[in-house]
This record gives structure tokens, sequence and C-alpha cells, in this order.
């Protein structure tokens, strides 16, 4: 099979290791420092290494900065026991095939071996440039599989300069990633210039972005700059850009193709030298069959889309969230921050959260503000989180919360492939356990009286008893 070195100053990381690759067929060698690895790697060669950051001495990444250069068409797979956003924008600059996180997902680490050793290896683009940290305002939070791989493509995307389409829900953090991108990028010291579609009105938006001369148009008083010449070297962000106007839609497809612009009654062309981020919380192949968004313009942005995930799917995520919000929010206003107990954090843990990261942050703010110091509970904590949004079934409004989360409960059963065998499918399981969740909780507020149950579920009691006789579930009789 394969020649992998292992380099982990771990023997006991080392031994399972290369047992694991030695049972799948491989020749395993496993080194415990960074020089020795240099020896091997000099002496024998290998088809690829994996390689811990954390090693006695020069590190892992000061590792990989010697071998990618002399040996370009080796994989070398970084892993860590703490990931993070700068150290997956660190490996990926050097030229780090992949980056795993301890404990090692032994079906993740099979799939990229199979990927990996597929000849020939791709030499992937490097930068000598070190990454800055990124700034605590901006800072992106995650230790979950879907933030890693979020991590690990942003530190891909700072290598190189094409046009990048974020996608995902409001709130789950488009504009800090895209600050991410920026501020790990060599366009660091350019200024990064964010400008939201929607937030323009449309006689406005047309100046805002490409700026306009002197008297062209009443009110033109004098020559302005616009978005794109501000952004100059930077990087410029097109937030919700699916709500460009259709006219407006067509010249930014040709500044994206020409890269040049004119000003509102202007003559010259100028030419655009800044990075072009756009970011939408809308689903755009469907604005494009819509008729609301250009097909054109939609595959000119369409080069390295990145859709971000909702923060009710890495749960895993919100107390590393929480302490990263308090510690902020309490700097921000003086105070001591007050701190959560685990069952407060479980709780949160479990929330739809149809505001995303944004909403939690906004609590932790609120929890801030109004609490000094201390330990909160659930029961103190819940009055602060932000009350469902209206629903409006006629006028297509949007859900409520806990719609919201029962909408997502299904889907993660339908993705999950239940089987769907005649009484026993996804339907007749969620409307029955429904079912008995409803007549539990109307049965212990009523203390078990069925009329009074029947009364708060809105049906008949002939009916609950039915429904309590097919669930085997007793309330008290009444006379």
């Amino acid at each position: 099979m394969s020649r992998i070195l292992v380099v982990d100053d771990d023997a006991a990381i080392c031994f399972a290791l290369g047992e694991y690759l030695r049972n799948a067929g491989h020749t395993v060698e496993a080194v415990a420092t960074a020089a020795a690895a240099l020896d091997r790697l000099a002496a024998t060669p290998f088809d690829l290494a994996l390689v811990d950051i954390q090693l006695a001495g020069e590190d892992g990444l000061a590792l990989l900065a010697k071998v990618h250069p002399r040996w370009p068409a080796l994989p070398v797979v970084i892993i860590t026991a703490h990931g993070g956003l700068e150290r997956a924008v660190a490996a990926m600059q050097a030229g780090a095939y992949d980056y795993l996180t301890k404990p090692l997902d032994l079906d993740r680490l099979a799939t990229l071996l199979r990927r990996a050793l597929r000849p020939p290896p791709a030499p992937p683009t490097t930068t000598n440039a070190p990454p800055p940290a990124t700034p605590a305002g901006h800072a992106l939070v995650g230790t979950s599989t879907v933030m890693q791989e979020l991590f690990k493509h942003i530190g891909l995307l700072t290598t190189n300069d094409l046009t990048v389409l974020l996608l995902g829900e409001s709130g789950v953090g488009k504009e800090r990633v895209a600050r991410a991108i920026h501020e790990n990028s060599a366009r660091r010291d350019g200024p990064f210039v964010a400008v939201n579609c929607a937030a323009v009105p449309e006689s406005l938006l047309e100046s805002e972005l490409f700026g306009h001369e002197r008297g062209s148009f009443t009110g033109a008083t004098e020559q302005r700059r616009g978005k794109f010449e501000l952004a100059a070297a930077g990087t410029l962000l097109l937030d919700e850009v699916g709500d460009l106007p259709l006219a407006l839609q067509a010249k930014l497809l040709r500044v994206l193709q020409e890269r040049e612009f004119y000003r509102v009654g202007g003559s010259q062309p100028i030419a655009v030298g800044a990075r072009i981020i756009a970011a939408s919380n809308q689903d755009l192949a469907a604005a494009v069959a819509g008729g609301r968004l250009r097909k054109d313009l939609y595959y000119r942005l369409h080069v390295a889309t990145l859709t971000l995930p909702p923060l009710r799917d890495r749960p895993e995520d919100i107390p590393l969230l929480v302490a990263h919000f308090l510690r902020q929010a309490a700097t921000r206003l003086g105070v001591e921050p007050p701190a959560l107990d685990d069952d407060c954090l479980l709780h949160l843990s479990r929330q739809p959260w149809p505001g995303n990261v944004r909403e939690l942050e906004n609590l932790i703010q609120r929890l801030c503000a109004f609490a000094r110091g201390g330990r909160l509970t659930w029961e103190e904590v819940q009055p602060h989180l932000d009350p469902p949004l209206p629903t409006d079934r006629d006028g297509g409004g949007p859900e409520t919360s806990w719609e919201r989360y029962l909408r997502d409960a299904v889907h993660r059963l339908m993705a999950a492939g239940q089987a769907a065998e005649p009484g026993s499918g996804i339907f007749h399981r969620l409307t029955a356990r429904t079912e008995e969740i409803l007549l539990d909780e109307a049965l212990a507020q009523t203390g078990g009286n069925q009329v009074q149950a029947a009364r708060l579920l809105g049906m008949q009691r002939s009916s609950l008893r039915k429904k309590l006789s097919y669930h085997g579930g007793r309330g008290h009789e009444c006379p």
C-alpha cells in the first residue's frame, strides 16, 4: 500500500495510529520530533505525513513550513487537540493537505487517506505571509466538525483572490467570515468595506456602489466616491446581493467581468482593485428560477461558495460562544461577567435559535447589562430570551421558534432515512409521539382530570378517552 510518517511526541498516539494504519495495509514509521521527521523524509520517500502541531521543540507548523518547499507533492495532514480559526488558517496557508482535530474521527481519517493517496496529489497553493490573529470582535468560534471544515476553507481562500459567495441564514456570521478571509489574506492592509444592498434605497444604491460626479443628478453638489472605489486594494463585501434591482445586477455583472466601472455621470473608467465577496440569506438558485436574480450574475458570483451552518446544527459550540460573548460584553460594559450553570448551558444548547449567533450574542449582552456577576440559573436566563416571532399563515409571515424547531426535527428525521414501512414510518411515529406528549402534558397540567384536559386541548371528552385508550394512558375520572 502506502508509506506513512507519523510525527507525534505522544507514544500512545503513535502506537494507536500505527496499529490502525497497519491494519489498513499501510507501512508506518513514527518519530517524535521535527528534526527526526526531516531526517526520515530525506532518507526515505513517503506517500503521506500525519503531523501533530504540539511537538517537543519545533512545532508541527514550523515543520510543515520546511517540508512543503522541499517535498511539495507530499500530502501533510496537520493534527491538533485545539482546533480554531487561526491554527486552521495557518495550516492551510503553509500548505497542509488537510487539518484534523483530536480525538480523531477514524471514518473521516479513512476518507481523507483515500483521497490524499490517490496519485498524483496536486500541490496546494501556499503563501509565506504569517497569518495574523483575528481581532476578538470578529472572532469565529467553534470546535464542531462543520466549523472546522469552515475554518479550513477560509484558510484556502486566503491564498487566492477568487470571488467568494457566502450563503446562510440571517445571523450566522457571514460578515465575520468575510472579515476573517480579508484579515488573513495578503489584502489585510487594505480597507474592508461592507455595504448592505437591502438597506440602501434603490434610488441611491447605484451612487452608493459606484459613486457620482458633481452635477450628475439633482443634489449631486460634489464628486463622491462609491464603495467599489473606497475598497481600493482591499475587500468589498456586497451583503444581501440577492436584493439588488435587476438594472444594477447588469452593471454589477459588467464590473465583475471587466474589472472596471464608471461613476454615475462619469466618462472615465475606474479600475476595480478590490476582492469581491458577496453574501445572501436567500436561496439564490430559487431567485434565478423566479426571475429575481440574473442567471449570468449568479454564475459569476458562484465561484467559491461557502454555506455557513445555522447555530441549531452545531449546538456543541454554544458553551464556547457563550464564554466568548460573555468576555466581550463584560469588557464593553465594564461589568463583572455572570457565569451560567451547566443546566443553563444545556437548555441553551437545545434552543432552536432562529436568529442564530446574532440572537445568542444579543442574549448574552442583555444578561451582562442586567445581571451583576454571580452564577445564573436557567430560570433567571429564560425571561431574557427573544420572544417568538409572530406568525401569519395567510400572509406568509415568519414561523414561530417552536415551528422552526419542529420543522428542523422533521427535516433531521427525513434526512436520516428512517424506515418507511406502513405503520412504522416517520409520519406515523411522529404524529403518535406528538399525541402522547400533548396528552401527557394536558393531564399533568390538570392533575389528571380528563374533562379539564379535553377542554385545554379543545376536543370532546369522548375523543380524549379514545386517544388515551389507544396510547394506554389514564387520567382521573370526573363525575
